[in-house]
């Protein structure tokens, strides 16, 4: 018998999962499944898939940020390595300048 997916496990065939909450957090799922239309476990179960989609479109952004700054620091460095010669170079022609004089 092939294997299937996780997703592809009839519903009837899933265990029930306990979950506690507090009575507030409750009210507020079965008024958020109302007006979805859903069950209350559709509700949590959409609200949690959400979350991790979520979590990873967050992910993917911080990869990008960080690759700008990553970016920003290099160009830093080497505007920072560009200063040193600079400055070292004025230095030099400073100090030839004082013992020409």
């Amino acid at each position: 018998m092939p294997k299937t997916s996780d997703n592809d496990v009839p519903v009837a065939n899933i265990t029930p999962f306990g979950l506690r909450m507090q009575p507030a957090l409750k009210r507020q799922i079965e008024e958020a499944a109302k007006l979805s239309g859903r069950s209350l476990n559709s509700e949590i179960v959409s609200r949690l898939e959400a979350s991790l989609v979520q979590a990873e479109d967050n992910r993917d952004v911080d990869k990008q940020i960080r690759e700008v700054i990553d970016g920003h620091e290099q160009r830093i460095i080497g505007l920072e390595e560009k200063l040193e010669e600079l400055v070292q170079s004025r230095l030099i022609e400073l100090v030839a300048k004082m013992n020409d004089d």
